[in-house]
């Protein structure tokens, strides 16, 4: 069985902390294996980018990333510890971040790594259970959402069938070993050749992990080579207003940096779409479809995280608003790709 979940880290110090990110969990009967794509919380992340900020936002207080040397490295760290030679971390605290009315448990899970396994913000990390994201560049954070079988003519949950991995993180203490390997992936590393880029992040669910990880890089880190200076717009998909992630950190970040950061529900159980259907991502893009598009024509990145049947519905809004636009979609994504403006990691 696969499971991803998104991670994130709460560290200061650039790419010696772990990037917030995506985790692929490989159940295994012997020793399950997944992968966490790096992606929320980073304060150590790479180079981030963002638009013009005013003088009341320069006055927002960031926190300084260390070791500065890490900035200076211009290829991310790749498979420092593999699956055979894991590294072994600590974990620091497990909090659950969704509401009562949330429809599952998604929980937020720092470790210690103590520095051994630095990435960039985008990247994953493996965690290997057993068998059967501090602002010090030294922790990372895991944005988990915990996998819950139902029987289908019970109705009842069926421990037995539950994810080993995510179930192994969210029950996990302070003090308890966990080994990880990586990390690994360049898919969704940010561009850093202009900190005046535009950044659409598309997220569902825990695959908002990698997107917290940019935000923090771009509007809580202080990075003397690093200023942020472009527009980095999020949109959030989930079932309720209890099951948002990270909305507080979100809607600081929109009234601290309001030229430089938008930030977009969709509530599929509270809110309706023009067709008075449920509201998903898709429908919020095909919502600002028009600015969407000219800003892709303008140089402007995507992203893409969360679960695998995202994309279907994402495309398809996508085509028809082209051909509305009199444009082929195909010719226009084949663009997109080739100017490396395309970013997707589904699991």
């Amino acid at each position: 069985m696969a499971v991803t979940v998104p991670v994130g880290s709460d560290l200061s110090i650039r790419r010696s902390a772990f990037k917030a990110s995506n985790l692929n969990f490989r159940d295994k009967s012997w020793a399950p294996v997944f992968t966490l794509d790096l992606k929320a919380n980073n304060y150590c992340l790479r180079k981030r980018h963002v638009i013009c900020m005013s003088v009341q936002q320069a006055s927002v207080p960031k926190v300084t990333v260390s070791p500065l040397e890490l900035e200076d490295a211009t290829e991310p760290p790749l498979n420092l510890h593999k699956p055979k030679e894991p590294y072994t971390a600590t974990i620091v605290s497990v909090e659950r971040l969704v509401g009562p009315k949330a429809p599952g448990e998604t929980c937020h899970i720092v470790i210690d790594h103590d520095g051994n396994v630095p990435y960039w913000e985008g990247q994953s990390y493996g965690v290997i259970p057993p068998v059967w994201r501090l602002f010090d560049g030294k922790t990372a954070s895991l944005c988990v959402r915990r996998a819950v079988y139902y029987d289908p003519e019970t109705g009842k949950e069926d421990p037995s069938k539950n994810g080993i991995c995510s179930n192994f993180l969210c029950n996990s203490k302070p003090g308890d070993k966990i080994q990880i390997t990586g990390p690994s992936g360049k898919i969704m590393l940010l561009p850093e050749d202009d900190p005046n880029a535009t950044h659409i992040m598309i997220a569902t669910g825990t695959g908002v992990a990698p997107f917290r990880g940019y935000l923090r890089r771009m509007f809580m880190e202080s990075v003397p080579k690093f200023k942020f200076g472009g527009l980095a717009w999020l949109f959030l998909g989930v079932a309720n207003t209890d099951s948002l992630l990270y909305d507080d950190e979100f809607s600081k970040y929109l009234k601290d940096y309001p030229n430089n950061f938008r930030y977009d529900r969709a509530l599929s159980r509270e809110q309706k779409n023009k067709n008075g259907g449920k509201m998903y991502v898709q429908d919020k893009i095909e919502e600002y479809s028009d600015e969407i598009f000219k800003l892709l024509d303008n140089g402007a990145h995507i992203y893409f995280c969360g679960l695998k049947g995202m994309m279907p519905g994402i495309q398809d809004t996508l085509k028809r608003v082209a051909e509305q636009r009199g444009e082929s979609w195909e010719e226009k994504l084949s663009q997109l790709k080739k100017n490396k403006q395309w970013h997707v990691e589904v699991y």
